[in-house]
């Protein structure tokens, strides 16, 4: 019992330790942000120098222990990931994180006393955990590539009508258009600028970025260009059509809000049930981790629960 309670006092400093190194980090970060904003070229280039000097001791030890796992097939399939997702992670630093996430899940069941299914399995919540909130940032970032297209094909159609070309009227939505379809449109426009054919400058933005809407506004844009046309024209009819794609996909998400939330509600309702068994009378709910019987109706249970969320997502999920 002692040996116990000196393993967790010693988890509970490092995690400690953990959160005052990334605060810390966070905020040099957010105040070097800001004075980029205001400073010179040249004093962004030192400041950006100074800062990679300074990486904290976490950073340094991920990028130690990636370095072993650069190259592999199964590490650099999350590549593209990252990518949709803007994260400046690379793939081995990103396993890495998986790895001492789910060391850290299994070594804080073990300490607690969970049974060994209990520990196996948070081993594998916080491998996969990561991955999974990474697919919800890549989500929510290319959703929100069809809400900003709005603004910028009217922005850009504006301009162009008052005199700006092609070229001028991407590298403004770039420069005021936030992440993630401002900083692509200036990579764009570099792109273009050091000699990269426009075609494969923009068939890379949907690589980088791959949604419907622009996909369609790149390909309609190619299309223009080689046959010729009004193209601001072009872009006010391309924001319309967008706009009421949009309404629709609303519309969708307001009558599929219940069939959702039923699905989260029917699958977390018995592992909240399970666990509360578990903990507020273990003695009832013993005999399923203790009998072989009782532990395949638990692996029978999860995957009926995962088979049921899948269904049910596939019946929600509407194509527009």
């Amino acid at each position: 019992m002692k040996l116990i309670l000196e393993l967790f006092i010693v988890f509970i400093a490092s995690t400690l330790l953990f959160y005052i190194f990334v605060k810390n980090g966070m905020k040099r970060n957010h105040t070097n942000r800001r004075i980029n904003e205001f400073l010179p070229l040249s004093s962004n280039i030192e400041e950006t120098k100074s800062t990679e000097k300074k990486r904290s001791i976490f950073n340094q030890f991920i990028t130690v222990i990636s370095k072993a796992f650069y190259g592999v097939k199964v590490v650099r399939k999350s590549e593209k990931k990252l990518l949709e997702a803007g994260s400046k992670l690379k793939p081995e630093e990103f396993f890495v994180l998986r790895i001492m996430l789910a060391i850290g899940t299994g070594f804080f069941s073990f300490i607690i006393g969970w049974n060994i299914l209990f520990i196996i399995l948070s081993i594998i919540v916080g491998f996969v955990l990561p991955s999974y909130i990474l697919e919800r940032k890549s989500k929510k970032r290319l959703n929100l590539i069809s809400y900003q297209l709005i603004e910028t094909l009217g922005m850009m159609a504006n301009s162009m009508r008052s005199g700006f070309s092609f070229m001028q009227a991407i590298q403004l939505a770039g420069k005021e258009m936030p992440d993630p379809l401002g900083p692509e449109f200036e990579r764009v426009v570099r792109e273009v600028g050091l000699g990269v054919s426009f075609e494969k400058a923009f068939n890379d933005l949907v690589d980088r970025l791959p949604n419907k809407e622009l996909d369609v506004v790149v390909q309609a844009i190619l299309a223009q260009r080689t046959s010729g046309g009004n193209i601001a024209e072009l872009m006010e009819t391309m924001e319309e059509t967008i706009r009421g794609r949009i309404r629709i996909l609303e519309e969708l998400k307001t009558l599929t809000a219940q069939g959702k939330m039923s699905s989260w509600i029917i699958t977390l309702l018995p592992v909240g049930l399970g666990f509360y068994l578990y903990f507020f009378s273990p003695d009832y709910f013993r005999p399923m981790l203790d009998h072989p019987l009782g532990l395949f109706m638990i692996f029978a249970a999860i995957v009926s629960c995962l088979i049921g969320w899948t269904v049910i997502q596939k019946i929600i999920k509407i194509e527009v």
